[in-house]
């Protein structure tokens, strides 16, 4: 009575414990799509011959050929290249595997071309740029993208309330900073008490030397901006307030300067001019 017992025991314990692992096994069994290796595409031909340039030296015996239908081999008294040819024309799409010293591996698709491209391919640059589009991409927004954001920013609750300036009842100022990625956005109010129309003739952004210096001409530096939010015919109706969102690409400004924001009437003198300091911009808001 006392064996069966045991026997039972051992049976449960191994059955409890295999099914764990089966299930482990299964798991691992899904390979995630990031855990490939990018494929490159390259064409080879009969008659032209495709260089590759790697960053590092290929390895002993670090290529793998996916078929008889193309041949490798490495540059003479370098160890960083290798040229594939086709072995016969038309073959079917195949790949090859290629192993460096830094222990990156690289892939490639290899289709059959009559006419390939002849030109040396230097992996090590293919690299620079992926990395840098990459940043750029994660950092960069579009124009859609820039146009939620002000929606957003107009939606949202102003949190500055200057700068400001006034000319004859007509108001400009400042009442949020906000920056996304790349981006920053400068959320501005135009207030028109005044009994006449305000029609915009056009803007200027820059940054000027807070100083200016006798005899030396004053030091501005143009800004460009990314948009002009909304789009309008730029007419700020007797007693009417307009919130306007100007977005430039990221930058600060250094103690002894000032960002100028400048609106210019058309067919009139009331003009306005809004300084904005480095400590102001330090305010600004993550969207």
């Amino acid at each position: 009575m006392k064996q069966l017992i045991l026997k039972l025991l051992f049976a449960f314990l191994s059955v409890s414990v295999a099914v764990p692992l089966w299930a482990q096994t299964s798991e691992l069994e899904k390979i995630h799509p990031s855990s490939y290796v990018p494929q490159y595409p390259i064409a080879v031909g009969l008659t032209n011959t495709t260089v590759l340039v790697f960053p590092f030296k290929i390895v002993t015996k670090g290529v793998d050929l996916g078929s008889t239908d193309i041949i490798a081999s490495p540059l003479q008294g370098v160890d960083n290249i290798l040229r594939i040819k086709a072995a016969k024309e038309d073959f079917a799409p195949t790949n090859a595997t290629v192993v460096t010293t830094d222990g990156k591996i690289y892939s490639f698709r290899v289709t059959f071309s009559q006419y390939p491209d002849d030109r040396p391919i230097d992996l090590g640059k293919q690299e620079t740029v992926e990395k840098t589009k990459s940043i750029l991409t994660s950092q960069k927004l579009g124009d859609e993208q820039i146009k939620q954001e002000t929606n957003v920013i107009l939606s949202s609750k102003p949190f500055l309330k200057k700068p400001k300036t006034v000319s004859y009842d007509v108001r400009l100022a400042l009442n949020g900073i906000y920056t996304k990625e790349d981006v920053l956005f400068f959320r501005l109010e135009l207030k028109n008490d005044s009994p006449m129309d305000y029609l915009i003739d056009f803007t200027r952004f820059y940054t000027q030397d807070r100083k200016r210096l006798k005899r030396t001409a004053d030091q501005e530096s143009e800004c460009k901006t990314v948009g002009i939010f909304p789009e309008s015919n730029g007419i700020i109706k007797a007693g009417a307030t307009n919130t306007i969102i100007v977005a430039f690409h990221r930058f600060t400004i250094a103690d002894h300067k000032d960002l100028v924001i400048q609106f210019f009437e058309k067919d009139g003198d009331r003009h306005l001019k809004l300084k904005i300091n480095g400590k102001t911009l330090m305010k600004a808001h993550g969207l």
